[in-house]
């Protein structure tokens, strides 16, 4: 895995080559869907280069982005435990390379090599934790507030560090654009476009090269908290 940060990354070497070596690769271009919502969940998968996008139909027909998931992390964890039906469809961004393990031979796995179990369950707990940060999130009035949380998640899970202005500022890459945004906060592409505009000229945030620099992390954490518009 090549995130040092994610469940899997801290397995020992005997579990880790065990696991290795029963991964299946498969490239996937951009837009392609590696599971769709409802599909049988069979598979364990783990995000080997690119990106991958998490997102849920709801019955009115617009969807919800969960999260984009970067490499080394894994997703279709549920299918492991449950063996039902996937509650989340999984796009890739761009072009990616997914690993994939079948749940019975995961299973296989971790009764020979407990850990694996133990990185599952430290996934699904993180996961259960975002989910329902989301659910609070969204449960928010303010669009601007819901905007601002989607931000800063955004940035703690993808953001990347960059100098600007001699400050050392996150920054959220290209990866993610203003649909996106819009699926995590759940407001209309407009919306959002005429909110970043507002903090661009309020120098909180910079759009360059179509990522977003956070200038000022602390005016985007106050205006998450916000509950009116």
């Amino acid at each position: 895995m090549s995130r040092a940060d994610t469940e899997f990354a801290s397995i020992g070497n005997e579990a880790k080559a065990a696991l290795q070596s029963a991964l299946t690769l498969r490239n996937y271009g951009n837009n392609e869907f590696i599971y769709l919502q409802e599909d049988d969940a069979e598979q364990l998968y783990f995000v080997r280069a690119g990106h991958v996008r998490l997102s849920q139909l709801l019955e009115d027909g617009s969807a919800i982005l969960f999260a984009i998931l970067p490499p080394g992390e894994a997703f279709g964890e549920l299918g492991v435990f449950e063996r039902g039906l996937h509650c989340d469809m999984a796009t890739a961004v761009g072009s990616a390379t997914v690993a994939s393990v079948s749940a019975r031979t995961f299973r296989s796995l971790g009764q020979r090599h407990p850990e694996l179990d133990q990185a599952l369950a430290r996934l699904v707990a993180r996961r259960y934790r975002s989910y329902i940060e989301l659910t609070r999130n969204l449960s928010l009035r303010s669009l601007s507030a819901r905007l601002a949380q989607a931000v800063l998640r955004l940035a703690d899970g993808l953001g990347t560090r960059m100098p600007y202005k001699g400050r050392d500022c996150a920054c959220i890459g290209s990866v993610v654009n203003q649909t996106d945004l819009g699926l995590m906060a759940r407001g209309a592409r407009g919306n959002v476009n005429r909110a970043l505009k507002s903090w661009e000229r309020s120098g909180w945030i910079v759009t360059q090269n179509r990522s977003i620099i956070i200038v000022d992390r602390n005016k985007l954490e106050l205006l998450a908290l916000q509950e009116d518009e």
